[in-house]
């Protein structure tokens, strides 16, 4: 053994000492050059990065799940705890003040989101109730503000009455006119929160998903697997509706007179082609910007490791097929925007297949900008890039089914008790001048001080379960200002043989 570290050890004394010649040479670059790339062995990587175990680690010890701690958070503006889980909303009025909407409550902002008022409720002028689930705002004409939310209705013959509607104000969320329909009721018709989106023509679109095939029992009264995981030797779930026996497809809806008349978009139902006839998959909770007058790019939520997308040239109206993205996802929607700067902006689930299937689903919020309309994606923030699988089903590895059904095989090195665990997802993104608001879910599972069981730390006296962090823009470039990549030139240049 003594033998084995003192090879060790020289090895790693050669590696450090080309590192350090690497480090020297980096350090006489030119200011404004282009960063030549540095290829390290896997020794080195695992070196400084703290991934060989020290002699005195015990094998016995819980993992924990994956600590990404937040980039740069001394540079982070303010962050608020709340309660509005994953249904905030946001839009700036006239004036400067932000409008916060979450489900049926209301705040304001005066300070670009660093304080707020206490919640209110809102009614329209027929006394009933505005917002609810999935709440959307726009900036419409003038001093007017749109609100989309999930309704229900009782339509005969509906097995799903969820639709959604708009609401209208004309003086800054003060007042409210009854709901229009957005997808027609009786007609299942659901969105991710905060997705509203007014192009430079006026346009206003609502990207909605919708699952055609639903079957909540199989044959002979089967349920769907349900997943989990051990923490403390106590069963949490990590469900994402990862096994429901259901088929789910995006549409566009839109509307050219300030919400008053909604459209559907001309070619149908977007969903995952693999082959002609022979393979789909579903997608959902779709998230729209625009990348130029006319030209529209979508994200969408799937279940094959990664994002997926779909791109418009002609304002929504029309799409292509959905394809993958090179951005590494679980199965979890993602936020996308455009920025001041011109570039585009995404926050997501970014989770490498095997973190998803150790049942770490939602442990990782990342962004990444785009200076090329969504072609190549960099400057990854909480994280490096995770490099995504191939494209296939990835679900947690740990599942149970109902009594009487046979018990699945499970790969060993996917079982064990964790130590913790935690869950947050869903961001709302709203961008503004010089900054960008993210809120998103916050769940972290906490032993119980009496009783031998796991509670969620929002159901404990004062608990959240939203957090919402004001960052300057610059954060997400690195905390700097963006340099020139020679790639994003190339990218574009033909294939040389």
């Amino acid at each position: 053994m003594a033998a084995r570290m003192a090879r060790v050890r020289r090895i790693l004394d050669q590696e450090f000492q080309k590192v350090s010649i690497i480090v020297a040479a980096a350090a006489r670059v030119p200011a404004g050059a282009a960063p030549k790339e540095i290829a390290m062995t896997t020794l080195v990587r695992l070196a400084l990065f703290g991934v060989l175990a020290s002699p005195g680690a015990s094998a016995a010890e819980k993992p924990k799940y994956p600590d990404v701690p937040m980039t740069r958070p001394e540079q982070m503006l303010a962050e608020h705890k709340t309660t509005f889980f994953h249904s905030s909303t946001f839009v700036e009025l006239h004036g400067g003040r932000i409008l916060h909407a979450a489900n049926t409550s209301f705040t304001t902002s005066d300070d670009g989101g660093l304080t707020w008022s206490q919640p209110a409720k809102r009614v329209d002028t027929q006394g009933n109730p505005v917002g609810g689930g999935n709440t959307s705002l726009v900036k419409l004409s003038g001093k007017g503000v749109g609100l989309a939310a999930g309704k229900r209705t009782t339509a005969p013959g509906s097995d799903d009455p969820y639709h959604m509607v708009f609401w209208r104000s004309e003086d800054g969320g003060q007042t409210w006119q009854p709901p229009v329909g957005i997808t027609p009721p009786g007609l299942p018709g659901v969105s991710y929160q905060d997705v509203l989106l007014r192009t430079s023509s006026g346009r206003i679109l609502l990207p909605v998903y919708t699952c055609h095939i639903t079957q909540p029992r199989g044959p002979n009264n089967e349920r769907p697997p349900f997943h989990g995981k051990l923490v403390n030797n106590q069963w949490v779930s990590t469900s994402a509706h990862f096994s429901d026996p259901a088929f789910c497809t995006v549409y566009v809806a839109y509307s050219d007179d300030d919400g008053r008349t909604w459209k559907k978009n001309r070619d149908g139902y977007l969903y995952i082609l693999h082959d002609w006839s022979t393979g789909f998959d579903r997608v959902d909770e779709p998230s729209v910007a625009e990348v130029a007058p006319g030209r529209l790019l979508m994200v969408m939520r799937a279940s094959l490791g990664r994002l997926y997308q779909s791109w418009s040239d002609d304002n929504g109206e029309t799409w292509t097929r959905p394809q993958p993205t090179s951005l590494a996802a679980t199965e979890t929607p993602a936020q996308i925007r455009r920025l001041p700067t011109g570039h585009l902006l995404i926050v997501w689930n970014q989770e490498s297949e095997e973190e998803v299937q150790r049942g770490y689903n939602r442990t990782r919020i990342s962004s990444a900008i785009s200076r090329n309309g969504g072609s190549v994606w960099e400057f990854f923030q909480n994280g490096a890039r995770v490099e995504p699988g191939p494209i296939r089903p990835v679900r947690p590895e740990q599942y149970y089914f109902s009594p009487g059904k046979p018990a699945p095989d499970w790969d060993g090195k996917h079982l064990g008790d964790s130590a913790d665990h935690g869950r947050w997802s869903y961001p709302s993104v709203f961008v503004m001048k010089d900054r960008v608001l993210v809120a998103y879910t916050y769940s972290v599972y906490e032993q119980d001080p009496v009783k031998a069981q796991l509670v969620l730390s929002s159901g404990k006296p004062g608990g959240f379960n939203q957090k919402l962090k004001v960052l300057p823009l610059k954060w997400f470039y690195g905390g700097k200002e963006p340099g020139p990549n020679p790639f994003l030139k190339e990218a574009y240049e033909p294939a040389k043989p």
